[in-house]
């Protein structure tokens, strides 16, 4: 049996944003380089044949100096554990990766210049492309070479999949799946694809979360070839990692309680991921509460206090932290009922009812009509480390949640009256 490691984009020089104070002074232990050195000691201890990397190891080209010295220990390492490295270059590290690679002996670029490179490990056949400058705007799949041995191929490739006006090497889940090699690991997106199946085609993901919207399971595949049988599973073992966590709290009796529900909720999730072959050591935990409520106008009030409040906590012997608080909670309304009216509680229920419905022309034009003002938002100086993600899927949670925050505050005011 081979068995290989392989690594996603790793972005060695890009330390982790948004941490409370008492973890900011510990990021490079939360950060890439962890992350590298971990999965260097699982390579290691379960003795791989080889480690791959699929793009975009650096963050940047200027990075040399950053990411030399980790990188370079971390493949000294396996290379003393008679592990050879081999790596492509993602749009990230164009530049530096190859200049890296002359520096540090035992770590092979392939398919340097943008021109497809082989190389056997075992009975498997690696075969890898390298970005030749940082945009390449066509694909480089139909210059895959035809190879006349009987290994098993593995294509290591850094791209961008179904996005044909990409800069970043578009390729097509079709030219993917006619292309003669029995696995592909890309490199790009940082969210890992399952890997599964007989033939498995697919995104490796970050091995650690970069920005707060990276949330779930995160680190390396250990590739595992017998007989001309794949068997993909990934490691788990980022050093920091954040938690999507949604809260109901249809059955709480005063807001106040709230609190109480999150730390609960926390702990049964912490003390889940305490279970892991390598814990985290630091959790993010972006919740979202939701559910109906008769206070539901208190909830952003609460949340944003909670927010100003909370300090690091440690719950099984992880460290724990409120990364932030969205509310989702619903009054007690009859949206239908309510979007037959001409007032401002009105047009919010039929919003509501628009983002919620499936996609249209009258939806699509509400979202894209609100875009814009959302992307100057996210470009604004104050957000410059968050993440930027503004996709349809985005705006409409961003507008659904503003909604139901205005109709709330609407309905309570009726109440006042």
């Amino acid at each position: 049996m081979t068995t290989l490691l392989a690594v996603g984009d790793i972005h060695l020089g890009r330390l982790p944003a948004g941490l409370p104070g008492s973890l900011a002074a510990r990021r490079r232990d939360l950060g890439p380089e962890a992350a590298w050195n971990r999965a260097v000691t699982e390579a290691v201890n379960r003795r791989v044949d080889a480690v791959l990397l699929a793009g975009d190891v650096v963050e940047r080209s200027r990075d040399f100096f950053v990411a030399y010295g980790d990188l370079k220990a971390g493949v000294e390492r396996l290379a003393k554990a008679e592990i050879p490295v081999l790596a492509v270059a993602g749009n990230h590290d164009t530049h530096v990766l190859p200049r890296l690679a002359a520096e540090i002996d035992s770590l092979e670029l392939l398919g340097a210049g943008g021109q497809w490179q082989a190389r056997k490990i075992d009975q498997v056949t690696v075969l890898g492309w390298s970005f030749p400058q940082i945009q390449v705007r066509s694909s480089p799949v139909p210059s895959l070479p035809q190879l006349d041995d009987s290994q098993f191929r593995i294509g290591l490739l850094h791209c961008d999949r179904d996005q044909s006006d990409s800069p970043y090497a578009p390729v097509t889940s079709a030219e993917l799946a006619d292309a003669p090699v029995d696995a592909w690991l890309l490199g790009h997106i940082h969210r890992p694809d399952a890997l599964s199946g007989d033939r498995p085609i697919g995104y490796l993901g970050s091995i650690s979360a970069l920005r707060a919207s990276e949330t779930g399971d995160r680190g390396p595949w250990l590739i595992d070839i017998n007989d001309r049988r794949i068997r993909c599973r990934q490691l788990v073992l980022a050093p920091l990692r954040y938690e999507h966590m949604p809260v109901d709290v249809s059955d709480i009796e005063a807001v106040g309680d709230c609190a109480n529900l999150i730390s609960s909720a926390a702990r049964q999730q912490l003390q889940a991921l305490a279970e892991l072959e390598s814990p985290p050591l630091a959790v993010g935990l972006r919740v979202v509460l939701t559910g109906r409520s008769s206070q539901a106008k208190a909830f952003p009030d609460m949340a944003e206090q909670l927010m100003v409040e909370a300090t690091v906590w440690q719950e099984a012997g992880i460290d724990c932290f409120l990364d932030r608080i969205q509310v989702e909670v619903e009054p007690f309304a009859n949206l239908d009922k309510l979007a037959i009216q001409t007032d401002p509680a009105g047009l919010l229920a039929r919003r509501l009812l628009l983002l919620r419905g499936p996609q249209g022309p009258e939806r699509q034009a509400l979202i894209d009509h609100h875009r814009p003002q959302l992307a100057q938002l996210a470009e604004a100086r104050e957000f410059a480390l968050l993440e930027r993600e503004i996709d349809d899927q985005a705006v409409a949670k961003a507008l659904e949640q503003a909604a139901l925050v205005a109709l709330s505050r609407l309905l309570a005011q009726r109440e006042l009256r």
